[in-house]
């Protein structure tokens, strides 16, 4: 565990005060010169750092997720934060399991007719144990497809009609429906569109398992992503009790999906058109799935690295503005041209470079935000993001005296941007804020250009926003000032090849300037928050409002 002592911790509370402290009204700043206190350099160096072989991909319990953590500690430290955990050290203790699933009966399919196939995985498909048992099975159970698998009261949705699943599998589409532009948001995907939502519903309505059909417009990335992580360890939370769970948790590619389906006398393109209107109602394939796995299950000593910056206002410093940034990747995994190390740095060795380059500003500053600020760096996020979950359910502050959340999840590496996307457009307060910065620096704040994605489901400010917590991440625009078609074919590059690669490596090629860029207007933002005398709010109707 990383520790510094407790006296460390109130001699830091203390020097705030000895600082200027302004008791209302904003705080007169001199963005340029903050600006010109953001260094490229100190950023390249922290991702070099923490994407470097020697951290072995940072998997949660491993050698590099522990050398990860000191190094971050060690950072916080220099920039004159105190630790911010509640027991005086830098590291909260995330209790994680690990569970390494073994195949030992493979996904085999029987027809009514007594004709059967077995997939293949990873080629086929994936699967992880969703308990932490010894053996994980489905065993003879019917297979029925549920369309999306979403049951929505305000849109008038129901894919399961009643139907009795349990000690059955469900074959369940992606995504939200795309039939009708007035339903589920529209283009934009919500959290009944997220996988996790539709093992959670399975769950529920007592399942044994779930597979859910991939196709790269529908998950956003291909096939090869989901596979990466075959036979790799898996990671969770502890059971919680009267939450179900499904025995094993699967994805199938949309061949297999094609098979499975024919296997019962079914079309799954004609399945899928009926599960885009509210009529559909589930079909069992009459097909019968076996598969099996032997887990090895282990406890994990992982946690997050907690920093505090007190404030300077007596009445504001007891509010906190949280900055957030993943430091977990995936460890090992599939070997893909000889390499078998994923070592995540843009995912997400850059947004921890990035908010230790915030730290270190924030740390120097002549007067302290008047709000405190906690910078966060998060285990488990690969895993479904654990290590926030844990925080904003557990924090080492009052829930409630959380104001904001601002999370970093991959810069930019291809050059400077006049626009930036604002994952969470519209949702509350942020919104205005960042484009009444983003308008002083000549730039512009987009909405998510990829809505469909449900990009704010998919990042640890969702975390934050499940507890009711204004939140935001920044994500590179594409309007490049420089070169600017070719940078987009850089950038779309990125997700069709290198996320969640072993290739996602550290590169001389590397235009962090634009990641500087966007961290200035991040920083603006941030201070403007903890500055501001009110605290954002949510968008009245949003789907969080009523969380706070």
């Amino acid at each position: 565990m990383i520790r510094l002592p407790i006296a460390a911790l109130a001699v830091a509370l203390a020097a705030p005060l000895a600082a200027q402290s302004p008791s209302s009204g904003s705080v007169d700043r001199d963005w340029d010169v903050l600006d010109r206190r953001i260094e490229l350099a100190g950023l390249r160096a922290s991702i070099r750092f923490l994407a470097d072989d020697l951290l072995e991909g940072r998997s949660p319990g491993s050698r590099g997720d522990a050398l990860a953590r000191l190094y971050i500690a060690t950072r916080l430290e220099s920039a004159g934060f105190a630790p911010g955990a509640a027991d005086g050290t830098w590291n909260q203790p995330v209790p994680i399991t690990g569970v390494t699933a073994k195949v030992v009966v493979p996904l085999t399919a029987t027809g009514g007719d007594g004709a059967a196939f077995a997939l293949t995985a990873p080629d086929d498909y994936t699967c992880q144990a969703g308990r932490a048992e010894a053996r994980s099975e489905w065993k003879g159970a019917g297979l029925v497809f549920v369309g999306y698998g979403i049951t929505a009261p305000e849109q008038r949705w129901d894919d399961w009609k009643g139907a009795d699943v349990r000690g059955k599998v469900v074959l369940v589409m992606n995504n939200d429906p795309e039939s009708d532009p007035e339903l589920f948001a529209g283009k934009r995907r919500l959290y009944y569109g997220r996988w996790s939502y539709k093992y959670e519903e399975a769950a529920r309505r007592g399942a044994v398992g779930a597979i859910v059909i991939h196709t790269t417009p529908s998950a956003g990335y291909p096939f090869q992503v989901i596979q990466a992580g075959q036979g790799s360890e898996h990671f969770a939370l502890p059971a919680v009790e009267g939450v179900p769970s499904l025995a094993i948790q699967s994805w199938c590619s949309e061949d297999a999906a094609r098979r499975l389906a024919q296997l019962g006398g079914h079309d799954l393109d004609a399945l899928r058109a009926r599960a885009e209107t509210r009529e559909f109602e589930p079909v069992d394939l009459g097909v019968s799935v076996d598969l099996a796995t032997e887990n090895a299950v282990r406890e994990i000593r992982s946690g997050n690295v907690v920093g505090v910056l007190r404030g300077s206002d007596a009445k504001l410093r007891d509010e906190y503005v949280v900055v957030t940034a993943h430091f977990d990747h995936l460890g090992r995994g599939r070997e893909r041209n000889g390499d078998d190390l994923y070592n995540g740095a843009v995912d997400n060795a850059s947004g921890c470079g990035a908010a230790l380059e915030l730290a270190r500003v924030l740390g120097g500053l002549d007067v302290a935000p008047r709000r405190s600020v906690l910078v966060v760096f998060v285990t488990g996020e690969e895993s479904g993001l654990l290590g926030s979950k844990w925080f904003a359910q557990s924090p080492t502050v009052p829930q409630k005296a959380i104001a904001a959340n601002f999370n970093l999840d991959g810069m930019n590496i291809w050059g400077p941007c006049e626009d930036l996307e604002l994952i969470g457009y519209g949702k509350s307060d942020l919104t205005a804020l960042a484009e009444t910065v983003a308008k002083r620096r000549g730039r512009r704040i987009e909405a998510d250009k990829q809505p469909e994605l449900g990009l704010f489901y998919r990042s640890d400010h969702f975390s934050f926003a499940q507890v009711g917590v204004p939140s935001a991440y920044f994500k590179t625009g594409g309007d490049f000032l420089e070169n600017r078609e070719g940078r987009q074919r850089l950038k779309a590059s990125y997700t069709t090849v290198h996320y969640h690669q072993p290739s996602d490596e550290i590169d001389p090629r590397w235009n962090l300037d634009g990641a500087v860029m966007d961290l200035r207007l991040v920083l603006e933002c941030l201070l403007r928050c903890a500055d501001a005398d009110e605290a954002p709010r949510w968008t009245p109707g949003d789907e969080f409002e009523a969380r706070r």
